[in-house]
């Protein structure tokens, strides 16, 4: 039977592999965002530009929150 601390750091580094997939997903969503804006651009198509840049904040947002919570959880040893 394993001891309480080895259980902790273990279940510790779950949450943070899933965390760095999630912000991986984000990346690569702001990735294609960027790209499909750019591609509409340069075809003179504007109108997508203020939606992608409000959803990338929302996404920035995100990852600023998952942030602050490996801070946390970090501090917490």
């Amino acid at each position: 039977m394993h001891d309480p601390q080895f259980e902790r750091r273990r279940q510790k580094s779950s949450v943070l592999v899933g965390l760095l997939l999630f912000g991986l997903i984000l990346f690569l969503i702001q990735l294609w965002l960027f790209v499909m804006v750019l591609e509409n651009m340069l075809a003179g198509k504007t109108d997508m530009a203020i939606q992608a840049a409000a959803a990338s904040f929302v996404m920035l947002g995100v990852n600023v929150w998952m942030l602050a919570g490996v801070n946390r959880m970090v501090r917490m040893q």
